[in-house]
């Protein structure tokens, strides 16, 4: 039987030469295992291979900043291409696109370095033209003569080490939306917007005299019909626990509930609270759309008195848990005269 030929899977649009291939087929592909590693070592080449011309053509614009601040915000600078030295430039678009769609904003232009910052998520963004996924990035210069060009947008970007008080990948307040960029091995710049995955942020916790009210916002896609919020709370280690269902409004992506002081009347005990949706799910009540890591070092609430009843006071304290869960603490329960 005369020897199969390994296929080579065409990574990009150079493939390796032909001489190359044959004497590395007669060399190695004697057996099942020596193909295999052929084929891993041709498509390696070609990605290098591919890299190479890219990077290679100075053809594209050099990014020097790309980052994605408050989980929204998307900074961008780039160094102009030296083709278009030739002329002056006039103006400078960014142009994200996905598929056949397409969004363009312009950037400040200063010198041969062009820039601004882009809302990703608010209406009219990105996000609303392009919805989810892998974009891809390019810019578009008008020169003074009235001719345009191309350029794509060319890395490396440097990644944002997860250290200091926020994180390296916020989500947004918005939208709930995670986006990061980057560039891959052909270093073409791409931004990614991943799914938001629902959320309960809470943005507010008033203590009235008798009640406790918490305000927040829904974060990705949260079906609210016949929402309500549960309050658990367990009765020391080991012990059963208890809860109380709670009415939740609503007025689109907001949501507002009510603690009623008696419902919190008893024993030291700390509260959680979870946004129980039918077609939904079970969300935790929180602090989960803020850029920063520790909700409870962070967010802090004064400690209150509270009316449990007529005749009966106890003081709340609301806070968070290092996930970022909001607690009720209520302790030191007293009897009025």
């Amino acid at each position: 039987m005369g020897r199969k030929l390994v296929t080579l899977r065409r990574i990009a649009s150079e493939r390796l030469p032909s001489a190359f291939r044959e004497r590395f087929r007669e060399r190695f592909c004697g057996t099942e295992g020596r193909k295999r590693v052929f084929t891993r070592v041709a498509r390696t080449a070609s990605i290098r291979s591919a890299v190479a011309v890219r990077r290679g053509g100075g053809e594209g614009a050099s990014v020097t900043y790309a980052g994605v601040l408050d989980g929204g915000t998307l900074n961008l600078q780039v160094r102009l291409p030296s083709r278009a030295g030739h002329a002056p430039v006039r103006a400078v678009r960014l142009v994200i696109g996905r598929g056949h769609r397409r969004w363009r904003g312009d950037l400040d232009l200063d010198g041969d370095l062009a820039g601004g910052a882009i809302r990703l998520s608010e209406d009219g963004g990105p996000l609303s033209r392009l919805g989810t996924g892998l974009w891809r990035t390019r810019i578009e210069l008008t020169l003074a003569d009235g001719s345009g060009l191309e350029a794509p947008l060319l890395g490396p970007v440097a990644n944002v080490l997860p250290a200091g008080p926020t994180v390296a990948a916020p989500l947004c307040p918005l939208t709930g939306t995670v986006y990061t960029v980057d560039a891959g091995l052909t270093g073409h710049v791409t931004i990614s917007a991943s799914r938001p995955a629902p959320q309960a942020h809470v943005t507010g916790v008033i203590a009235d005299w008798d009640r406790v009210v918490v305000e927040g916002r829904l974060g990705g896609t949260v079906r609210t019909a016949g929402a309500e919020v549960l309050m658990r709370r367990l009765e020391g280690r080991g012990g059963r626990e208890a809860c109380h269902r709670l009415p939740v409004t609503t007025d689109g992506a907001l949501f507002r509930f009510e603690v009623p002081g008696d419902s919190l009347a008893g024993a030291e005990t700390t509260w959680v609270f979870e946004f129980v949706s039918p077609r939904t799910g079970t969300l935790r009540v929180g602090r989960s759309l803020d850029d920063f890591r520790h909700p409870h070092r962070v967010v802090h609430h004064e400690r209150r008195p509270l009316a449990a009843s007529e005749r009966s006071l106890l003081y709340v304290q609301p806070g968070y848990s290092p996930a970022g869960r909001l607690q009720l603490s209520c302790s030191h329960s007293e009897d009025l005269p």
